[in-house]
C-alpha cells in the first residue's frame, strides 16, 4: 500500500511539474501589401531579463518553440527589401501564438 501511495505522489509531482514548465509555441506569418509570403529573419527580444528566440521564414513562415510568456519586442529583418519597425508583443505563458508581421 505504501508504494502504491508513493507512486501515485511520485506521478503527480510529475505532472504538476511538467505543467509549470509549459511555454509557447509562436507560429509566424510575414506577408508584404500584396499579400505574397516574405522571407528573413525573426527576433523576439524579451523586454527584461531572458533569451532571445528566432527563426528564418521560409515561404513567408516560421515557428519557434518552447517560448516562455511575457513581453517582446519583435523585428523582421528581410532577405530583400527594407525592414518593418520593431514593435511589442505579448506571448501567451502557453498554448499557442500566431504572430503576423506586415513587411514593406
Amino acid at each position: 500500500m505504501r508504494r502504491f501511495v508513493a507512486t501515485i505522489l511520485c506521478a503527480l509531482s510529475l505532472l504538476v511539474t511538467t505543467e509549470a514548465s509549459a511555454d509557447a509555441v509562436v507560429r509566424v506569418l510575414v506577408r508584404n501589401m500584396n499579400d505574397q509570403p516574405v522571407d528573413g529573419t525573426v527576433q523576439l527580444k524579451p523586454l527584461g531579463d531572458g533569451k532571445s528566440f528566432s527563426c528564418s521564414t521560409a515561404k513567408g513562415a516560421c515557428m519557434m518553440r518552447s517560448v516562455p510568456g511575457g513581453s517582446y519586442i519583435v523585428t523582421f529583418r528581410p532577405n530583400k527589401g527594407s525592414a518593418p519597425n520593431p514593435r511589442k508583443v505579448m506571448i501567451p505563458p502557453d498554448g499557442e501564438a500566431d504572430l503576423h508581421i506586415s513587411a514593406k
